[in-house]
């Protein structure tokens, strides 16, 4: 089944449309001075600026959308990913048990690695991994939670907490000149290889012992969660869920309900796409609080068709349907814009409740630069 993450992440960061302005990666699509609102700086979260010209762009974007990775806050407030910066042993495992919604096992006790503390942030993921058979330690007593982490660590990492959702293939593995069968991964390579987790470099190289840069780590874990198959939603379960949202939207906006649409974004939507909604019910509240009268209407009716589905990742593309918005004030400005409701949904399993959320969309927004100019808030 065809992945999304190449064309469809790039697709949503490089245009979302906010009226004719289109928006670069880490560049904030509004400006953030002293009367902004809370809500921009958290859309602008979620746009890292380092990430534009990476060769890992697609699956970076993705991933933070998602929420399934974090970028770091830089002195001047924007925010990176980081790229070409090595992971630790700590990072990675944090960000494998994290993704995958890990829980630590019933039936076997983790490690009691000498150097992981009580109370340190990777604490409790490295527990789990090791519960799991999934973490082994440096030595039998020792993780090495600073440690950088090697790519042939990352292989075995990934293979063996993907072991029972992904179909390896070992007759289609790469043979890679320097992964000898004596290397203690060679045979996590050889199944990583298998199913293009990883694909080496030119020449027929893999060089496992080489620290993994946080490019290189995203990649080989968004290339894994496009390959659990063996647990997919069925398409009218997706299909249902997007024509939810949107009938509940729309009832919503037609009402000019604020409060309402929180509750939809709360319940229904995680990552980037919250953070748009919770920014589209703050400007139409800023409308009410600055006297404008707000009308919003909709015509057509909403057809969705799955595009790509796996375990924890949906793909659902959506056409029909065409929202008018007008707001106006005595003597004010008039504001309106209307907004077609055609592109590309992206959803994710929660891995708590179970629940299907919407998390990323290349919808165009439904208010425009002008409309934010005109509440000064930007």
């Amino acid at each position: 089944m065809k992945r999304y993450t190449t064309h469809f992440a790039s697709k949503v960061t490089l245009v979302v449309a906010l009226g004719t302005l289109s928006v670069l990666p880490g560049r904030a699509w509004a400006d953030e001075p002293s009367n902004k609102l809370k809500e921009i700086t958290t859309v602008n979260s979620y746009l890292p600026g380092d990430m534009e010209q990476h060769w890992a762009r697609d699956e970076a974007y993705n991933l933070v959308h998602a929420d399934i990775i974090k970028g770091y806050t830089e002195k001047d407030g924007t925010v990176s990913i980081r790229p070409n910066k090595q992971i630790t042993r700590a990072e990675f495992v944090s960000l494998l048990v994290g993704a995958l919604g890990l829980k630590k096992s019933p039936d076997q006790d983790p490690r009691a690695f000498y150097d992981i503390e009580p109370n340190q942030w990777y604490t409790e993921a490295v527990n789990i991994a090791s519960s799991l058979g999934i973490v082994k330690g440096v030595t039998e007593k020792s993780f090495g939670p600073n440690d950088k982490i090697t790519r042939g660590e990352i292989a075995a990492l990934i293979t063996r907490a993907f072991a029972y959702t992904i179909d390896f293939d070992e007759m289609n593995a790469r043979q890679f000149k320097d992964v000898k069968d004596s290397y203690w991964a060679a045979r996590e390579i050889s199944k990583a290889s298998s199913v293009k987790i990883i694909n080496g470099y030119s020449g027929g190289y893999f060089k496992p012992f080489e620290y993994s840069t946080r490019a290189e780590a995203l990649v080989m874990l968004s290339n894994a969660l496009y390959l659990e198959e063996n647990a997919v939603p069925a398409d009218k379960t997706l299909i249902d869920i997007v024509k939810a949202n949107a009938e509940d939207e729309e009832r919503a906006l037609g009402a000019v309900d604020v409060e309402r649409l929180k509750e939809i974004s709360n319940k229904r939507y995680t990552g980037y796409h919250k953070a748009t909604s919770d920014l589209t019910a703050a400007v139409l509240r800023k409308m009410k609080e600055e006297g404008y009268k707000i009308e919003i209407t909709h015509e057509g009716e909403l057809k969705a068709t799955v595009m790509g589905k796996w375990n924890r990742i949906a793909v659902v593309e959506v056409d029909g349907g065409t929202y008018h918005l007008q707001a106006s004030k005595e003597g004010g400005a008039h504001l309106d814009n209307t907004q077609t409701v055609k592109g590309v949904v992206m959803l994710k399993k929660d891995s708590v409740s179970g629940e299907w959320k919407v998390y990323t969309s290349d919808i165009p927004l439904l208010f425009t630069q002008k409309m934010l100019s005109a509440l000064d808030i930007q």
